[in-house]
C-alpha cells in the first residue's frame, strides 16, 4: 500500500466511532425535543413544609465568594430554616480574613470551617464538614455563582418526594461574551443542560453538576459519603446514589456564574472532568453494569455521560489522517467527484453540531452559532488533543497527577471574579 492509502485506511477507520457518536448526539438531541417538558418550568409554590437546608460555599483562594455569600444570605426562605456554611480551603490570610467576617457578624447563621489542609480537595473539605451539617438538604454553590433570592424555594420543592435525593439547577453565564474561548465553554455547557439534562430527567440518569443544586443528606450518607480526592465528585457521588435506587431531578431555572476566559483555564477545567469521569465509570464499573438498582436505560445514558470523551482519539486520527491522504493523493483526489465524497463523509460526523443548532434555537440563541462552529474546527481540535490525553491518563496512569502545577488531579479553575474583585477592593 502506498503511505497515501494507508492514511486514508487510517481515516476510514476512524470515521467509524466518529460517525457513531454522531449518530447518538443525533438521538439524544431529537429524544431532548420531546421529552423536554415545558410545563416544568418552575414557578413558585406555596411551600406547606420549610425542611432546613444547609447551603454550602467551598471556596479557595476565592474572594468572588462575598457576592456568593451575600446572595445566600437574602434568599426569599426563613432565617430559621437554613445556614450557611463557608468551607474554605483558602491559603491566603487576607481572602481567610475576608470571609471569617461574615460568620463573626452573623453567628449561628454563618458558619466558618477552614481547613490548613487541602486533603481530598473539593470533596474532601465536603466530607470533612459532613458533621456540622444541620440541614436534611445540603445546597452547594462554587464560589463564583449567584442565586437568585428564590433559589432555595425552587429547590427544595422536589424533596416532598422521599425518593428524591438529587435537584440539578440549569447554569447561566454571566461572562460567556468575553472572547471565543468563552463562548465555547459556555456552548458546551448550555448543551449539556438545554439537550442532554431533560432527557436525563426522564430516564432518571440526572448527574449532580458540583454547584448550583440541592442533595438529601441522607442519600449522600446511604451512598457512602463523599469521596475524598475524587477529581469529579459529582459524577462519583451521582452514579453511587442512582445506584441505589433514588431518583435524581431537573429544573430549568438558572443560576449565573463564571466560565473560563483564558485557554490554559478552559483546556485545565475540561480535561478534568474528562480525566474524573472516565475514572467515575472505571471505578464504579461494576455498579454501572452488573449491580442491581440500575435499569438498562440507565446503565446506558451513563455509560454515555461518563465515556463520551473517548470518542477524541479517534477524532484526531480522523483529522490527521484525511489531511495526510489529501496532501499525500494524485491531483484527481481534489476533483468535484473526490471533493463531493469528503463532504458526504463529513455530513455523517456533523451530529454534535446539529444538536448545539438545536441548542440555540432552544435558548433562542440562533444568532451565536457562527461562533459555535469557528470554535468548533479552532479550539474543539486542540481540545480533543487534550483530552486525549486525559484519557490515556485516566486508563493508564490514574495515580500519577494529570497536571505538573500541582500534587494531584484537581486544580481549581481560575476564576475572573477574583481578579475583578481585587482591583475594585
Amino acid at each position: 500500500m502506498t503511505p497515501q492509502e494507508i492514511s486514508l485506511l487510517i481515516y476510514n477507520l476512524a470515521l467509524i466511532p466518529v460517525v457513531f457518536v454522531s449518530v447518538l448526539f443525533l438521538i439524544v438531541a431529537i429524544l431532548s425535543l420531546y421529552m423536554d417538558d415545558r410545563r416544568k418550568d418552575e414557578k413558585l409554590k406555596k411551600l406547606k413544609h420549610y425542611p432546613f437546608v444547609t447551603v454550602q460555599i467551598p471556596c479557595f483562594n476565592d474572594p468572588v465568594a462575598v457576592n456568593c455569600i451575600k446572595a445566600c444570605m437574602n434568599f426569599d426562605y426563613p432565617k430559621n430554616h437554613y445556614e450557611i456554611m463557608l468551607l474554605d480551603d483558602s491559603t491566603n490570610p487576607e481572602t481567610q480574613k475576608l470571609l471569617k467576617k461574615f460568620a463573626d457578624k452573623n453567628p449561628g447563621f454563618i458558619k466558618y470551617v477552614h481547613r490548613t489542609n487541602r486533603q481530598g480537595y473539593k470533596a474532601g473539605a465536603l466530607q470533612e464538614a459532613m458533621h456540622l451539617v444541620k440541614g436534611e438538604i445540603i445546597t452547594i454553590f462554587d464560589a463564583d455563582f449567584l442565586p437568585d433570592k428564590y433559589f432555595l424555594r425552587k429547590i427544595v420543592v422536589p424533596f416532598e418526594n422521599p425518593k428524591v435525593a438529587i435537584v440539578q439547577a440549569r447554569q447561566g453565564f454571566s461572562n460567556h461574551e468575553t472572547n471565543l474561548i468563552s463562548r465555547f465553554a459556555a456552548y458546551l455547557l448550555m448543551i449539556h443542560h438545554a439537550i442532554f439534562m431533560p432527557v436525563n430527567d426522564k430516564l432518571n440518569t440526572v448527574f449532580f453538576c458540583g454547584t448550583a443544586g440541592a442533595i438529601r443528606k441522607k442519600a449522600i450518607d446511604d451512598a457512602g459519603g463523599w469521596t475524598p480526592g475524587s477529581v469529579t465528585e459529582d459524577t462519583d457521588l451521582s452514579i453511587r446514589i442512582l445506584s441505589k435506587g433514588y431518583k435524581n431531578v431537573y429544573l430549568k431555572f438558572e443560576t449565573p456564574s463564571e466560565v473560563p476566559v483564558t485557554f490554559e483555564s478552559f483546556i485545565v477545567q475540561q480535561t478534568r472532568w474528562t480525566f474524573g469521569n472516565l475514572r467515575a465509570f472505571i471505578d464504579h464499573f461494576n455498579n454501572i453494569f452488573f449491580k442491581k438498582g440500575l435499569k438498562l436505560r440507565q446503565r446506558a445514558m451513563i455509560t454515555f455521560m461518563t465515556c463520551g470523551n473517548i470518542i477524541a482519539p479517534a477524532v484526531i486520527l480522523m483529522t490527521l489522517a484525511g489531511l495526510t491522504g489529501w496532501f499525500l493523493g494524485e491531483p484527481e483526489l481534489f476533483q468535484v467527484t473526490q471533493i463531493a465524497e469528503f463532504l458526504i463523509k463529513f455530513l455523517y460526523t456533523i451530529g454534535f453540531i446539529i444538536m448545539a443548532l438545536i441548542t440555540f434555537f432552544k435558548l433562542k440563541k440562533v444568532r451565536e452559532f457562527p461562533q459555535l462552529l469557528l470554535a468548533c474546527f479552532s479550539v474543539s481540535i486542540v481540545l480533543a488533543f487534550a483530552n486525549t490525553v486525559a484519557i490515556f491518563r485516566a486508563i493508564f496512569l490514574p495515580k500519577k497527577p494529570l497536571f505538573k502545577s500541582s500534587k494531584g488531579s484537581w486544580v481549581c479553575t481560575p476564576k475572573q471574579g477574583n481578579i475583578n474583585f481585587e482591583k475594585t477592593r
